[in-house]
């Protein structure tokens, strides 16, 4: 009965799940300058700091919405990482600088499906300081304090740059005001805006409404786990007990609910007033190692090597049925503690989220929505628990989906355990693993075969998993790309002489875009064949030195990629800035004489 009523359940909420990932869509940013990405909002000094005595100063900075930088720790040496400055006079010693917790970002195939590690939205720094016994701070002495940067969105990446500001030592605690940072082409830099990250876009991007409305569904979501199906059977003791009419019932699921919902909540609060251990411990690969096992011991689970259930005392409990409000309350407490451990994709995204904001009532906000979704299919199987026993007996198909299932954890349990392992091997496997899963459940596995409907369905799963293999594994010759040679402003006049047009491609190693386009327009065939009568250059301005200050003085260069095309007489005919897709560059180039 309880595995029938699970695999209705994840029937009922595969839906809901497409609708929230739908909601995350972000569009497209508005142009900004390099020296616009990152504003410091303030630095501190807390406790003062005195002779002979320590204290830590603490730096909370944004991030403008829609935009990242790199973490102090790329995955990459081709990413300039963020590193944060401190100057300070000799009697003041700096310790090692605590940076934010990063986030993980996948690129697209087209940029080679790497993933990197960022800073958005709110950020906060934090440096021990340690004084000598001759500290004696003047008027006007001060710490310094820069942050350097590099930052990118999703069409373009900007040239490096930087932020500063000044903390007053004479009077300990309180920031001198910014000071107009510099970039590294010569740039003044400043400004900034309001919050936003990763998860935070969401709610930034398509209001408060939405984003409740996406964590709510997420929450229905977790409902997939093998660790909330004990709630399916203590719902069912204890409200099958239970007197009175349906909208009695109705009321007591309702706190019932109320009760997991508090219990998450306060999970949002504790997170948010960890002061930012939670997002340190997501960094640690013993973390990592350890939720792997969980997930790795869930899908045990669905693979029927134990099972998972609640305690005896909780179904005691649960069968006396003890009446009221109150015991419908202290069960639903009880039963937040069960599905406490259901921590997948979204809920560790919303904890993250939380941990950036610093705000308790921004947290428990968060989470009661959450457990609302979790816990709403509750009140319909609280409804119906006096009817329960009409429902079909289960059959080999549902083993088939709990197995399903299992194997879906597995792949979580790998996807967590990437950062850990060199060389994205795990990335690299988990497309084979899904077609191996895909194989096994639509041929090999025994479970599903007695009802010929469903035999059908996973022989089709079978097939497609196939036809998968083949594709990743048949010999594919590789496709023509758009060749470019290095810039020379004597190529570039000789060209304007014998009246060719020229493409010229502003890039970098560092800019994310310009990998998409390297992997996805420039190897169109229409757009290969297109700019063959042009002359092709590419300005790479990854190092900063005097020749590349140069080359973005003299072309206005705000960001990469910039792409220049000049036609025969030697006029810019177009210029752009950020990724062009194939289509939009054929049309370009045959606009060009």
């Amino acid at each position: 009965m309880t595995r029938n009523f699970r695999s209705i359940l994840h029937g009922a909420i595969l839906a809901g799940v497409f609708l929230a990932v739908s909601l995350l869509a972000v569009p497209a940013a508005h142009a900004v300058k390099a020296n616009e990405l990152v504003k410091i909002n303030s630095a501190t000094i807390d406790p003062p700091l005195r002779a002979g005595g320590s204290s830590t100063l603490k730096i909370a900075a944004t991030v403008i919405p829609d935009w990242h930088i790199n973490s102090d720790k790329p995955f990459s040496e081709d990413y300039i990482p963020t590193k944060l400055e401190i100057g300070a006079p000799v009697s003041v010693t700096p310790g090692a600088i605590k940076y934010p917790a990063a986030e993980t970002m996948k690129l697209d195939v087209a940029a080679g499906g790497d993933k990197i590690s960022v800073f958005g939205g709110d950020i906060n720094f934090e440096v021990p300081l340690k004084a000598d016994a001759t500290f004696a701070p003047k008027p006007g002495d001060a710490l310094t304090v820069t942050i350097d940067y590099q930052g990118c969105n999703n069409n373009e990446c900007l040239r490096p740059a930087s932020v500063s500001t000044t903390v007053a030592l004479a009077a300990p605690g309180a920031a001198a005001g910014a000071i107009q940072g510099t970039s590294t082409s010569g740039e003044k830099s400043g400004g900034g805006d309001d919050p936003g990250g990763a998860i935070a876009r969401i709610f930034n991007n398509h209001g408060w409404f939405l984003g409740f409305l996406a964590v709510f569904l997420g929450g229905l979501a977790l409902n997939l786990t093998p660790c909330v199906y004990p709630l399916i059977g203590v719902t069912i003791a204890y409200f099958g007990n239970q007197g009175g009419g349906h909208r009695r019932v109705m009321y007591l699921a309702m706190v019932f609910v109320l009760g997991i919902a508090l219990m998450f909540s306060s999970v949002g609060v504790a997170v948010a007033m960890s002061g930012g251990l939670f997002g340190a411990a997501m960094q640690n690969s013993f973390v990592l190692v350890a939720l792997s096992i969980v997930l790795l011991t869930l899908a045990a689970s669905s693979f029927g090597l134990f099972v998972l259930q609640p305690p005896n005392w909780m179904l005691q409990r649960a069968g006396a049925a003890h009446p009221g409000y109150a015991g419908a309350l202290l069960m639903g407490l009880g039963m937040g503690v069960v599905a406490a451990p259901c921590i997948g994709p979204i809920v560790l995204g919303l904890l993250l989220m939380v941990e950036r904001s610093g705000s308790a009532l921004f947290g428990f906000a968060l989470f009661f929505t959450l457990a609302l979704g979790l816990g709403l299919p509750y009140i319909g199987l609280a409804m119906a628990a006096g009817h329960i026993r009409r429902l079909p007996r289960s059959g080999e198909w549902l083993a088939w989906v709990e197995h399903l299932f299992g194997f879906v954890l597995v792949g979580l349990a790998l996807y967590f355990l990437d950062p850990v392992v060199p060389n994205n091997l795990m990335t690299r496997i988990l497309p084979y693993y899904a077609v191996g899963v895909g194989i096994y459940l639509g041929f090999i596995s025994r479970e599903g075969r007695g009802w010929r409907p469903f035999l059908v369905m996973r022989s089709l799963i079978g097939v497609i998993a196939m036809a998968a293999l083949v594709f990743m594994l048949y010999p594919r010759q590789a496709p023509e790309k758009l060749r470019f040679v290095p810039f020379n402003p004597e190529l570039l006049a000789s060209a304007t002489e014998a009246r060719k047009p020229v493409l010229i491609d502003f890039s970098a190693d560092w800019c994310i875009p310009c990998r998409e386009m390297e992997h996805s327009t420039f190897i169109d065939p229409s757009v290969v064949t297109e700019a063959k009568r042009f002359v092709r250059m590419r300005a790479n301005l990854t190092a900063q030195n005097k020749k590349t200050a140069e080359l973005t003085s003299k072309y206005d260069i705000q960001g990469v990629p910039t792409t220049m095309l000049i036609d025969s007489a030697g006029k810019v005919a177009q210029r752009k800035v950020g990724y062009i897709g194939p289509q939009e560059m054929l049309t370009d180039l045959r606009q060009v004489d």
